[in-house]
């Protein structure tokens, strides 16, 4: 393969593992590819940007067993080179476990409960996840996510539940406090988690690594729809992009940006309750359609369908006027009650507004606010609440609870510097 440059191994890999092309590599010369930049690693200047790696020839059988795992005699995957190589040589940290590490372990690349569970208390205990096992996660999240379309349908089978959340902003302690109070999420006791997962408050990581694990763990357990705070501008404000670097390292920050962009925009339950973060759109005749087609791998824009999923709330008024919050729009009653005509359903559960009693039902009864984040950065005195949706009827069973006591880290801990002045 002649000598590459930085630049050319980087694109190599990148389209293989993140973009699922294989067209620059054959499994073979990716292996040979692989294992001489780990061992340039191992043995040259660790100054990555100015010099090339030369591929020498190699046993093309010997390297494809070792990287996939094919050979008996060593145990090792194309996921653990990559853990390897891509932190060791790309983004210049270790992912090896050291022997002194005795939190939650990924045995293998399946993502367990007995491995959630012990991840949840680790972080009630305000212990970290080693790098390695947050890194799998999100790349296991990464592959699953990106395979889901913009409006993802749940069908609820007759006699069981789904629980709809709405915002929980970094408050793991409440989130732990739902999941005693409604179960953990299992295929049996599924969860739709309505965006708004991370900033303010300042247990962001727990929050995400626990949900994207109990993803991971089954699928069918939990749905997660993206918010207008899983986006790169907010979290740099509002204090997810510190909390990372802090808890995790600069790599993180990049990693979920990326995987936050592959979050659905809204779900539909059993083709009757539309669910989104914010809310819906500055014109008529918007179908469900028009909603699968988003392309939605960006951050969100500043206008059009996503930007108003992600952003806009209800108006007591008709018709429609200008956001309080200068992005998106508002919408009365009658804007809701076209677009449930337009579609075929009978009602819209959003969230995106801190409300008293932790939700609250407008639109003639066709839009209700769901806000799971009680006493809301430690200020607001709200309740939180969720939403118990059992088929076929799909009749909503609001439950709300109130905070419970969490470390003494104050929220925005890790914010702006700036807003932190206010905070």
């Amino acid at each position: 393969m002649g000598e590459l440059s930085c630049d050319d191994i980087k694109l190599c890999m990148i389209s293989y593992f993140f973009f699922n092309d294989k067209s620059f590599l054959c499994v073979e010369e990716l292996a040979i590819l692989l294992i001489n930049i780990y061992i340039n690693i191992l043995h040259h200047d660790r100054d990555r940007s100015h010099f090339t790696f030369h591929v020498r020839p190699a046993s093309v059988a010997f390297v494809a067993a070792l990287v996939t795992n094919g050979g008996a005699a060593v145990a090792i995957s194309v996921e653990e080179v990559v853990l390897v190589v891509l932190g060791t040589w790309w983004w210049g940290e270790s992912t090896e476990v050291e022997p002194q590490y005795l939190g939650a372990k990924i045995e293998g690349d399946v993502v367990t409960l007995d491995f959630v569970k012990k991840m949840m208390d680790d972080f009630k205990n305000q212990k970290c996840l080693h790098k390695r096992y947050a890194f799998q996660i999100v790349l296991q999240m990464r592959e699953m996510l990106q395979a889901l379309p913009s409006l993802v349908d749940i069908n609820v089978p007759d006699a069981s539940l789904l629980t709809v959340c709405g915002d929980v902003h970094g408050q793991f302690y409440d989130l732990i406090n739902i999941f005693e109070l409604n179960g953990l999420p299992s295929e049996e006791n599924p969860y739709l988690f309505n965006g708004d997962f991370v900033d303010r408050g300042s247990f962001s990581v727990e929050v995400i690594l626990t949900l994207f694990a109990f993803k991971c763990m089954c699928p069918s357990a939990i749905y997660l729809a993206r918010g207008n705070h899983e986006s790169k501008s907010m979290n740099k404000i509002y204090g997810f992009e510190g909390e990372v670097r802090s808890k995790l390292s600069e790599t993180f920050v990049e990693l979920f940006a990326e995987v936050f962009c592959y979050l659905p925009l809204a779900h539909v339950i059993n083709q009757k309750v539309f669910v989104v973060h914010g809310g819906l759109f500055s014109v008529d005749g918007v179908k469900l359609s028009d909603i699968r087609a988003i392309d939605r791998f960006c951050e969100p824009p500043e206008e059009g369908l996503m930007c108003e999923l992600l952003w806009s709330d209800p108006q007591p008024c008709p018709g429609r006027g200008p956001s309080k919050r200068g992005v998106g729009l508002s919408f009365g009653a009658d804007v809701t009650r076209r677009f449930l005509q337009d579609n075929n359903l009978d009602l819209v559960v959003r969230s995106h507004e801190v409300k008293d009693e932790g939700y609250e039902i407008e639109h003639d009864g066709k839009l209700i606010t769901v806000f799971s984040a009680p006493n809301y950065c430690d200020q607001m005195g709200n309740k939180g609440a969720f939403i118990r949706f059992e088929a076929p009827d799909l009749k909503p069973n609001i439950v709300t609870f109130s905070a419970v006591p969490h470390p003494d880290v104050k929220p925005m801990a890790y914010a702006n510097n700036f807003l932190r002045m206010f905070q």
